[in-house]
């Protein structure tokens, strides 16, 4: 599968709390209390002292006194700020810290390392809301004399950032947050103006509808006209009071900038400030370049300098020396985004370009020297005249670097952002803003039209509602749809769904619902269990940029049509355009070729009622005794006997024997309510009924089997007896902890994967946890979300059986999943990995680590890991979040190694898995490192639908013959 991106376009204190409230990461807020705290904060946006109650003198000793006089003076010093309101309190008990006055503020609740330095995000965050929201929470409280002290502020901002930049290695993990941080926190240094700009212009537009189109100006296409629009709109259109002032203050910002009031007239000092560090060679040729009014030899000069910059702040522990260079780096950078890119070229020269695009991004934070070595590689490994298909491929890579670019602020953002946007919603757009204010926003734009030249090489074309379209759009999973577009907002992921709908979503969900089609903003994990479904369901499924929102919206609750192609041609259209042929091909035929499956039950064997060990079991057990996830596992550790860790199941009969009771006072067994609901449910839509109407039917009905299971007393039999088997195969009790995994006889089938549908309870310890966790395992196939996956596939749920692995826990470092194949290409005897830190870190969403190893031994970087959090098993049972290790790889080389080694042996031992047709299917293989030593989890065959072949006919313009050739010195 084919299909190029940019993603870019995808953008879009007094009385000081202690750190922390326990440990972990902040959790978010509950729906009442995000509702009293969005009232707390617009009431401090009309509170003339804002966040405080009143002014005090703050002592080094912890004496709180009165303004009046000096008496700290006697008591070691001090300092005289506002107090926080018990409101303020109130918030930042909800890690909420609103008013953070630095003045006397300890450097530990500054860096704030217990919450993830949510403290210094957050300082980010409310210097973006208060440029773009009329001062936010301080709006009247500017003038609330003594609040904050400007002298004290500096000062202490200056010490505290002196103080975070001594630690290399620190800087080195967090360099992103490090340069919007020193940016953010007063210390005497010149102010940023690029995002000042931008905040103010979106100030105009708010404060004056008619200023949008300039704000959309500035915002996506800056230049230098910008400054003559604006004053023109000031001649112009006789704003109102409020706009005219934020446009004056626009038009002087802008007019410094133009006058070179940056850069140009500050890089003398800097070069007297840094002679003799090992930048000064840069500062040199870069004050030559600016003389010389070569823009291109300045943008030369400064991304190489920024990047130097990068390079010895990674290597010092001198933090004054280094706020310095940091302080000289957000000139460069604010420089980098003003240059304007050259209009027209060759390849080779929009190439060479994009190379300095992606120095200043990395001296930025937002690419790390890995990624910039892989991208750097890539683009200077075109020469000459080449294949169309190889200029495609390194096009297609190269264009990752802007969603690299987003997935760094995101890493760093999201959580702050995602914890404060349900209070505050302003606070949505901080990612967008940090990105399209940034260099990133110039290197997308120079992106664009060498991926548009790369699609046209090799005939890619996508068409969104009327328009030829090729920024930053992936094909996941070939299909067609059709059904009302919906857009889920941030925070409303818990929405209820239409089964028959379109959906846009913010990111790859784990509990992600069926749908008829997805289209997941800026990235997707094509491992996820939710990207496993949908692929496997051939439900339609691509990326688009954030900047294609707009557009979609103008679509919202609209019928549309929606299809994948299998050579990745996107197609988004309004279903009233659609002629009677393409109905068809579109709608009709894939429709037809989405018939049910029976569920074959005709060889299980429920007389089978004792608890066995996964080295009892084989393949040819599967769907007999147990699911296949159980029998694959068995087999998997006849291989790999040191890999898998050892564990007990609990076959078909051992839950039969269960529900064959009477546990209410109907009088009618479980096992024949759960019959009765089901068959019920599937004769109503054989009748044709709705799927609201059978959901209304059927939902009420799964709750109560839900309940039933959960709260039925285990037969003490099978209790004695669990409890005896675990302690000779895991220990005493209290001294393991085991997962507790469903497998039922309706998942890994040739047609369905069902891929993460049930429920696993990890790392229980002690019997009556486990004990608790089976039947919650028992329960899981009746969860309204397992029912509505199995139901666009499967008839006959009725004839749903779980059987339960009980498998001792593997504290793995990192953990991850294999597909043996290239998943974007589709080629055997490639590798593509994903993995991040933690338990189960992958199949449920987030960026992962992603590489493509290939059979010459190559690795390549498909993406870096940028999960801000990792799930860490605790000794007493359960897991807790806490924050990455922020390295820039997650698989060592010696890892790389054990994973090639273990597919080599799959591939070569293993028994095939076929498809209905006898085709093999590659695998999809569960894997976790601890210490170092793999560790095997699950194989399963990787079901992919087929059935995109009816949609040849959709893609539009034909592929490049064979042969195309593509010369770089050609211009675009």
């Amino acid at each position: 599968m084919r299909i190029l991106r940019t993603s870019l376009g995808l953008l879009a204190l007094a009385g000081t709390v202690s750190a922390l409230r326990g440990q972990g990461l902040t959790p978010p807020l509950k729906p009442e209390a995000a509702r009293e705290a969005h009232k707390l904060l617009e009431g401090f946006k009309s509170n003339p002292r804002g966040p405080y109650a009143r002014i005090r003198w703050f002592c080094k000793d912890g004496t709180v006194l009165p303004p009046a006089g000096v008496p700290c003076k006697e008591l070691g010093g001090g300092f005289q700020h506002g107090e926080l309101s018990p409101a303020a309190l109130k918030l930042a008990a909800w890690n909420l810290d609103v008013g953070t006055v630095l003045a006397g503020l300890p450097f530990e609740e500054f860096l704030d390392a217990k919450r993830d330095h949510h403290r210094l995000k957050q300082l980010v965050l409310e210097q973006y809301l208060v440029e773009v929201d009329q001062g936010w929470v301080y709006r009247r409280a500017r003038s609330y004399r003594g609040a904050k002290q400007a002298e004290d502020e500096e000062k202490a901002g200056r010490r505290l950032l002196v103080q975070m930049l001594s630690d290399a290695e620190w800087v080195v993990r967090h360099y992103h947050l490090v340069n919007q941080v020193v940016e953010a926190v007063p210390h005497g240094a010149a102010d940023a103006t690029v995002r000042k700009i931008r905040a103010l212009a979106k100030s105009v537009a708010d404060a004056d509808m008619r200023f949008q189109p300039i704000r959309i100006q500035i915002h996506s296409t800056p230049g230098p006209s910008d400054l003559g629009t604006v004053e023109k709109y000031l001649q112009d259109k006789n704003p109102p009071a409020k706009a005219r002032e934020l446009a004056a203050e626009l038009v002087e910002l802008m007019r410094r900038v133009q006058t070179g009031q940056t850069l140009e007239a500050q890089i003398g000092a800097y070069r007297k400030k840094l002679a003799g560090t090992v930048v000064a060679a840069k500062l040199e040729a870069l004050a030559a370049a600016l003389e010389g009014k070569d823009r291109e030899a300045q943008y030369r000069a400064g991304a190489a300098a920024s990047l130097e910059i990068q390079k010895a702040v990674a290597g010092s522990t001198d933090g004054r020396r280094n706020l310095d260079l940091l302080d000289l780096n957000g000139m460069l950078q604010e420089f980098g985004f003003r240059v304007e890119g050259v209009k027209s070229g060759t390849r080779r020269e929009r190439l060479a370009r994009l190379v300095e695009d992606l120095r200043y991004a990395t001296g930025a934070g937002l690419l790390s020297m890995r990624q910039l070595e892989a991208l750097r590689k890539e683009a200077e490994g075109l020469n000459g005249e080449m294949a169309a298909e190889g200029y495609f491929q390194a096009i297609r890579y190269l264009a990752k670097s802007t969603e690299w670019c987003r997935a760094t602020a995101v890493k760093e953002f999201g959580p702050v952002t995602r914890l404060y946007q349900d209070v505050e919603p302003l606070a949505g757009g901080l990612v967008d803003h940090l990105v399209r204010g940034s260099v990133a926003l110039g290197m997308s734009v120079r992106l664009d039209p060498l991926v548009a030249d790369a699609n046209q090489a090799v005939g890619i074309r996508h068409a969104v509602f009327g328009q030829s379209s090729s920024r930053g759009i992936v094909a996941l999973n070939p299909g067609a749809a059709v059904g009302r577009l919906g857009i889920v907002e941030p925070g409303q992921e818990d929405a209820a769904l239409d089964p028959n709908s379109i959906y846009v979503i913010p990111e790859t969900l784990a509990d992600l619902k069926p749908m008829a089609g997805i289209l997941t903003l800026d990235s997707g994990n094509a491992l996820s269990h939710a990207q496993l479904l949908a692929a496997n369901l051939g439900i339609p499924n691509a990326t688009l940029p954030s900047a294609l929102l707009p557009v979609l919206r103008q679509y919202n609750g609209k019928e549309i049509v929606y299809a994948v192609t299998p050579r990745g041609t996107v197609v988004l259209r309004e279903k009233s355009t659609l002629s009677a042929g393409e109905l068809k091909i579109w709608v009709e035929q894939p429709q037809a070729a989405r018939a049910l499956i029976d569920l074959d039950t005709s060889r299980l064997n429920l007389d089978e009622r004792r608890i066995l060990s996964l080295r009892d079991l084989g393949v040819k057990d599967s769907g007999i005794l147990v699911g296949p996830k159980a029998a694959n596992l068995s087999q998997l550790m006849s291989y790999f006997p040191d890999k898998v860790a050892p564990g007990l199941v609990l076959p078909f009969g051992i839950y039969q024997q269960h529900i064959d009771r009477v546990l209410d006072g109907s009088g009618v067994t479980l096992r024949q309510q759960i019959q009765d609901a089901l068959a019920g449910a599937e004769k109503l839509r054989d009748a044709g009924r709705s799927v609201e109407a059978v959901r209304e039917y059927v939902y009420p009905k799964l709750a109560k089997i839900r309940k039933s299971i959960e709260t039925m007393p285990l037969l003490p039999a099978y209790e004695q007896e669990l409890a005896k088997r675990m302690q000779a195969l895991f220990g005493a009790e209290g001294t393991y902890g085991v997962f507790v995994r469903s497998d039922t006889n309706a998942e890994d089938l040739p047609e369905f994967t069902g891929a993460g549908l049930n429920l696993t309870v990890p790392n229980q310890v002690g019997n009556a946890k486990i004990f608790q966790a089976l039947k919650d395992v028992w329960a899981s196939p009746f969860t309204e979300r397992a029912y509505d996956w199995r139901a666009k596939i499967l008839r006959s749920q009725e004839r749903v059986f779980p059987s339960v692995i009980v498998m001792r826990a593997v504290p793995s470092d990192k953990s991850g999943v294999i597909a043996t194949m290239n998943l974007e290409t589709g080629a055997r005897g490639e590798i593509t990995v994903n993995v991040s830190e933690g338990v189960s870190a992958v199949v449920d969403g987030g960026v992962a680590e992603s590489l493509l190893l290939k059979p010459n031994g190559e690795v390549r970087l498909l993406e870096q890991a940028r999960n801000p959090s990792r799930r860490v098993s605790l000794p007493g049972g359960g897991s807790e979040m806490r924050p990455t290790s922020g390295s820039d790889y997650v698989l060592l080389p010696d890892e790389i190694r054990q994973l090639r080694a273990m597919v080599v042996e799959v591939e070569a031992r293993y028994p095939k898995a076929l498809t209905g047709t006898g085709e093999s299917l590659p695998w999809d293989i569960e894997f976790g490192f601890e210490k170092g030593q793999l560790r095997l989890f699950q194989i399963r065959p990787l079901v992919r639908s087929k059935e995109g072949r009816v949609l040849e006919a959709v893609g539009g313009a034909p592929e490049t013959a064979a042969g195309a050739m593509v010369k770089l010195d050609e211009r675009i």
